[in-house]
């Protein structure tokens, strides 16, 4: 399968090759056999082009930024975000972080039931 590589203006770099509907791990999508399309590709996303030129092959990396920007998103990949305070996978010490950093956590106040009268409807 014949694919490109293209960084683009953000630096990503994107893998750019034809997929189409007779590909096996494209069988399940609701897309007739012999439609092709763009497949780009990152590590945080995969977007897809329908309509694109025969001549994608041999565009510039500006040009390909162009037809990545009218593609649409297939599979958004998220990366958990990084635990501040952690290095090397250890907890950062407490005493370590400056008190600015530091939030208090409000006690929640908890108000007994009230209790029904006779005289309450």
């Amino acid at each position: 399968m014949e694919q490109t590589t293209f960084n683009d203006s953000d630096g990503v770099l994107w893998t750019v090759r034809e997929d189409g509907a007779d590909d096996a791990r494209s069988l399940a999508a609701d897309v007739p056999p012999g439609t092709t399309w763009l497949r780009f590709e990152s590590e945080l996303e995969v977007r897809r082009l329908w309509h694109y030129p025969d001549d994608w092959r041999g565009l510039s990396s500006l040009q390909l930024e162009s037809l990545l920007d009218r593609a649409s998103t297939v599979i958004a990949r998220f990366r958990p975000a990084l635990r501040r305070g952690l290095v090397g996978g250890a907890p950062l010490d407490p005493k370590a972080i400056p008190s600015s950093e530091l939030r208090a956590t409000p006690k929640a106040v908890i108000q007994p039931p009230m209790s029904r009268t006779r005289d309450d409807k």
